[in-house]
C-alpha cells in the first residue's frame, strides 16, 4: 500500500510527528472521495475508508509492540510498563490529532451547504448526544456509556487486531464536527483554539482511553495469535491493566464533563 511505502514502522515510532500529517491528509482524501461515492452517507463512509487505509498499517504496529513487550517482559523489565506503551501510543495520539485538526478546519473554511453535506452523519449524532445529556445529565448516565464504548473498542481489536480503529475514526470525526460547530457558533475559524479548549479536557481523555483499550485488545489477539503460550498471560495481564488504566480515566472525564454540564447549565 502507499502508506506502507510512505512510512514504516520503525520511522512512525522515531519521528509520530510524520503520523499527525498522515492522519490529516487521509482523513480529509477520505472525506472528499465520500462524498464523490457515496454521498447518502458521508460521515460513515469516511469512517470505512479511514479504517481500510489504516488497518494494515495499526495491525503491524500492534504485531511490533506485542513483540517488543513479550521481550521486555521476558527480560524483567517491570518497572517501564507505562514506557513500554508510550509509543504506539504516541502513534495514535498523533494520527487521530491530526484528523481531528485537519477535519475541523475542513468544517470551517468550507461552505455551509457543503459542510451540512459533508458532516451530515455527526451532526446528527451529536444532536442525539446533546439530547441525551439534557434528559439525563449524569455522572453515571456518561460513565456508563464510554465505558461501552471503552469494551467494543477492546472486543473489535482482539477479534480483528485494529478493529476499533473504525470506532476511534468516528468517535474522532464526531469530536472534530463538535469543535467546528462550536467555533463557528462564536467567531469562525479564528475560535478554534478556543473551541478545541471547550471539548479537550474531558474529550481527550475520552479518545485516550479508547487508545488504551484498542492497544490491550489488539496486544492480546497477537498473543493469541503468536501462540507463545510461555509469555500469554503476562500479555494478558498488560492487557487487563490497560483496560484498567482506561476505565480510570474514563471515570476522570466523566467528573469533568458532568461538572462542565452542570457548570454550562
Amino acid at each position: 500500500m502507499v502508506l506502507e511505502r510512505l512510512i514504516s514502522i520503525s520511522d512512525a515510532l522515531k519521528h509520530p510527528g510524520w503520523m499527525y500529517i498522515i492522519g490529516g491528509a487521509v482523513s480529509v482524501l477520505c472525506l472528499f472521495i465520500s462524498f464523490l461515492i457515496f454521498p447518502q452517507s458521508v460521515g460513515l463512509f469516511t469512517t470505512f475508508l479511514i479504517t481500510i487505509a489504516m488497518t494494515p498499517f495499526m495491525v503491524r504496529l500492534i504485531t511490533y509492540e506485542e513483540a517488543s513487550t513479550e521481550k521486555e517482559i521476558e527480560g524483567h523489565i517491570e518497572g517501564n510498563f507505562f514506557q513500554r506503551y508510550s509509543n504506539v501510543l504516541s502513534i495514535y495520539s498523533a494520527f487521530f490529532a491530526g484528523m481531528i485538526t485537519f477535519l475541523s478546519i475542513a468544517f470551517l473554511i468550507l461552505p455551509d451547504v457543503t459542510v451540512q453535506k459533508l458532516f451530515e452523519d455527526q451532526i446528527k449524532e451529536i444532536n442525539l448526544i446533546r439530547g441525551s445529556v439534557i434528559f439525563a445529565s449524569t455522572f453515571e448516565r456518561i460513565v456508563v456509556n464510554n465505558i461501552g464504548v471503552l469494551i467494543l473498542s477492546v472486543i473489535l481489536s482482539f477479534l480483528f487486531g485494529a478493529g476499533a480503529i473504525f470506532i476511534l475514526a468516528w468517535n474522532a470525526s464526531i469530536l472534530s464536527t463538535a469543535i467546528g460547530l462550536t467555533a463557528k457558533s462564536i467567531g469562525g475559524i479564528h475560535s478554534l483554539p478556543i473551541a478545541v479548549l471547550v471539548y479537550f479536557p474531558h474529550g481527550s481523555l475520552e479518545i485516550l482511553a479508547y487508545f488504551i483499550g484498542a492497544i490491550a485488545g489488539g496486544l492480546v489477539s497477537a498473543a493469541f495469535t503468536r501462540k507463545e503460550t510461555r509469555m500469554f498471560w503476562p500479555v494478558v495481564k498488560d492487557g487487563l491493566m490497560l483496560v484498567g488504566i482506561a476505565i480510570v480515566i474514563l471515570m476522570v472525564a466523566g467528573v469533568i464533563e458532568t461538572t462542565s454540564i452542570a457548570i454550562s447549565g
